[in-house]
């Protein structure tokens, strides 16, 4: 299927620009089996898979898929927990002609339900309670009957009228099916894959991802982390979010090998640097916080070059004692689904710079633009809103036009968020303009307000809304996650704000104490919920 947002001539021109190649991931997959064949490709708490094994796996699992007839570009929704059978998985679809969207492990009925009536799936790939308490009533609900499609368990226990996986990986009993993957494995300019957005307001959207714009990305991401064949790459994140899956995508211009834990527990996560030798790790920042807080001394963390922190804003304090007690780089970057990778630091930055407050220039090829309201172009150091242009970006959501007009225009993605480029053309990302709260007329963004509380040593991790305020139309709230052990005084905590210099009107209106943020996917904090949470004042 082919890109909506790219005729010809637009391929043409990242093909001659040497932004794309005409190289896919099943080719680069299939020359690691030839090249290094016992070499480990990746390893879970499960076992651990050459890239030989995986050829084979992945063919086996194409062709049955093929010889149960589903049709080339059909669409398969997946929700499993990352593992080595997510590999195998995108590889083994990717090879069959099948695009697959993978749903975060979040997502229950709703949800779900809403993916497949827009995806309308030939194939689902989950465990039978993956619904939640609904189970998988969600499932007829969203086709309205019986829904006319093959659902592979995954949990092992395989209920009626479902495929068990084991049953999938068999070598398939039609060995025309295996010949029918050369005609079938995507091409460089097709849809490959779909991948879902964070889904913080109504539901998720659903952006295709054409195989160049992979692979285009896989080379910049790689270059920035100095990826290698040598190297062993920990992910700390859901491939079904922003941070694994983009990390995980390098795969396609180095063999390295790729580890997953068993969970994203702080000291499970330090252990297993320690056993695997892990060289890379790719996670979030709330996963950061919770590494940096730990004896990071108790463990042996040589390995450990450089840690990549996406999808949303780090804590600076954090990742400095991160780096100052293992020796290793944090790596900031920032993008969302639709052009991932906007802005990512480098491996080789200075420190300084890495963790200045700034997130990195942006890829090559990718364009920045800093727009008023009224969409004029504003010089360098304006804060405004951040749009960008990129030959690894999304080229449109799922057969939506509408949608895919309002946050594209004449090539530009409209990224919702509000930005400004320093002299050193680094870009900072100041907010949400979605998120920005109106205070009678003083427009306050909750991410400055966030970096201070931040500061507060108590502090683990905060989150600043708009609420509704009967005198002043919004004002914001301050929900906050102390550091286990400890607790807040809301009246120290605004005296601290008002003596660090930040403007009166910009005090939040209410602290509130919470044990654990709700979270959508990617680890993101739900804002959204925040306010159902507030206890009534």
């Amino acid at each position: 299927m082919k890109p909506s947002l790219l005729n010809r001539e637009k391929i043409e021109a990242y093909l001659s620009a040497g932004y794309w190649t005409r190289e896919t991931m099943v080719e680069r997959y299939a020359a690691y089996a030839r090249d290094f064949p016992d070499k480990t490709a990746c390893r879970d708490s499960q076992e651990e898979i050459t890239w030989r094994e995986l050829d084979e796996r992945t063919g086996h699992i194409a062709a049955n898929l093929i010889a149960g007839g589903i049709e080339r570009d059909a669409r398969a929704l997946v929700q499993m927990p990352s593992s080595n059978r997510e590999i195998i998985l995108r590889i083994a679809l990717k090879k069959a002609g099948i695009i697959g969207c993978y749903a975060p492990m979040q997502w229950r009925s709703q949800e779900l339900g809403y993916a497949h009536q827009e995806l309308a799936p030939s194939v689902i790939f989950a465990s039978p309670d993956s619904g939640g308490d609904e189970g998988t009533a969600w499932l007829d609900e969203a086709a309205g009957v019986t829904a006319p499609v093959l659902r592979v368990d995954l949990s092992g226990f395989s209920p009626e009228g479902w495929l068990p996986w084991a049953e999938l990986t068999r070598p398939p009993e039609d060995t025309g099916a295996m010949e029918e993957i050369a005609s079938r494995a995507f091409r460089f300019d097709e849809i490959s894959m779909i991948t879902v957005s964070s889904g913080s307001s109504g539901f998720s959207k659903l952006c295709e991802w054409p195989e160049g714009a992979q692979m285009c990305l896989a080379r910049a991401n790689g270059a920035r982390l100095r990826i290698s064949g040598e190297d062993n790459v920990g992910v700390f994140a859901p491939m079904a979010g922003g941070a694994g899956l983009l990390v995980w995508v390098t795969s396609g211009m180095a063999p390295c090998a790729f580890t997953f834990p068993e969970t994203y527990n702080a000291r499970a996560l330090l252990a297993l640097i320690e056993s695997a030798k892990i060289t890379v790790a790719t996670t979030v920042p709330v996963i950061l916080n919770r590494l940096a807080q730990e004896d990071l001394g108790a463990f042996d963390l040589r390995s450990l070059r450089a840690i990549r922190i996406g999808t949303a804003a780090a804590d600076l304090d954090a990742a400095r004692r991160f780096e100052r007690l293992t020796g290793s780089r944090v790596v900031l970057a920032a993008g969302s689904m639709e052009t991932p990778g906007f802005a990512h630091a480098d491996f080789t930055d200075p420190a300084a710079l890495r963790l200045n407050g700034s997130i990195g220039p942006p890829h090559r090829g990718c364009r920045w633009r800093i727009e008023d309201e009224e969409g004029n172009a504003l010089p360098r150091g304006s804060v405004g809103h951040f749009k960008l242009a990129a030959p690894y970006a999304s080229s449109g959501y799922w057969k939506d036009e509408e949608a895919t007009r309002t946050v594209w225009s004449e090539g530009w993605n409209a990224t919702g968020d509000i930005a400004t480029i320093d002299e050193d053309g680094r870009l900072r990302l100041l907010g949400r303009s979605k998120e920005v709260i109106n205070r009678s007329g003083q427009k306050i963004l909750p991410a400055e307000v966030e970096r201070e509380i931040a500061k507060h040593p108590d502090v683990f991790e905060c989150a600043v809304v708009a609420a509704p305020d009967p005198e002043y139309g919004e004002a914001p709230w301050a929900f906050i996650q102390p550091h286990a052990g400890r607790s807040l005084d809301p009246k120290v905590l605004a005296e601290a704000l008002r003596t660090s210099g930040l403007a009166t009107y910009k005090i939040p209106a209410r602290f509130i104490e919470l044990p654990e943020f709700p979270r959508v996917a990617s680890d993101k904090i739900d804002k959204k919920a925040l306010l159902q949470m507030a206890p009534a004042e």
